[in-house]
């Protein structure tokens, strides 16, 4: 714990003084602090995702002449962070948009969009020849065995990138090595607890409705900026 509050508040002379523990558990260190940040954001979409799946679709109808519906609406699949947004675009802080329109669908992820496809397409895929609000809500409901599957396979690789770019930005640590003693694994463990304020704050940007431009940029950036920091305070031994 006490660690983990050196890490918050930025203290790197603390922080440096424990580059010689186990590499292995700083690697442990990682891999918990990140299984339970994305346990904690998993868990909550998939209560929020639950209780809206209660809600009843309002009517419309997709053929390949296009979609009918009465107004537009919109619902949310929280657990893939994904909006079906259906008549108009709207604005929301989810990863993936769905957007069914007049004049065909469009599917964005991360402010890219693909080219406008007619419904043909849309149920060429699901192997349908019309859809209604009935056959999404039976395709919502299907679709629940597969969001733990989603969530383990989100949460492996999210530790796997933390394990790569902590490994990555270690070997970027050895290059102070001319100026003060530093072996890999001294700056893997410095560079692993780099991740404990931005990972906190990733945390709580994620269960809020708000949305950070190059979030993961800077996300690593910290870490970097944390570990160059901490380094640093070695030759002030």
């Amino acid at each position: 714990m006490e660690q983990v509050i050196a890490s918050l508040g930025f203290q790197f002379e603390k922080v440096q003084a424990w580059r010689k523990q186990s590499i292995w558990k700083s690697i442990f260190y990682v891999i918990i602090a990140v299984l339970m940040a994305n346990a904690l954001v998993f868990g909550l979409k998939w209560v929020n995702q639950s209780n809206e799946a209660a809600t009843e679709l309002p009517v419309f109808t997709v053929t390949e002449d296009g979609i009918q519906y009465e107004e537009p609406f919109l619902f949310n699949m929280e657990v893939l962070d994904l909006t079906v947004m259906v008549g108009e675009e709207r604005e929301t802080d989810a990863l993936q948009t769905l957007l069914l329109e007049d004049s065909g669908w469009v599917f964005k992820r991360s402010g890219v969009s693909t080219d406008l496809k007619a419904y043909s397409s849309l149920l060429g895929f699901l192997g349908e020849t019309e859809l209604t609000e009935r056959d999404v809500a039976q395709i919502l409901e299907d679709l629940k065995w597969f969001y733990p599957l989603y969530i383990y396979g989100a949460i492996v690789v999210d530790v796997l990138i933390h394990l790569v770019v902590i490994s990555f930005l270690a070997l970027a640590g050895l290059g102070f090595r001319r100026f003060v003693p530093i072996r890999y694994k001294e700056a893997w463990t410095i560079t692993a607890y780099g991740i404990t304020a931005p990972l906190l704050v990733r945390t709580v940007i994620a269960l809020l409705p708000v949305t950070v431009p190059m979030l993961s940029v800077l996300y690593w950036a910290t870490v970097g900026i944390f570990a160059f920091m901490t380094i640093r305070k070695i030759g002030d031994e």
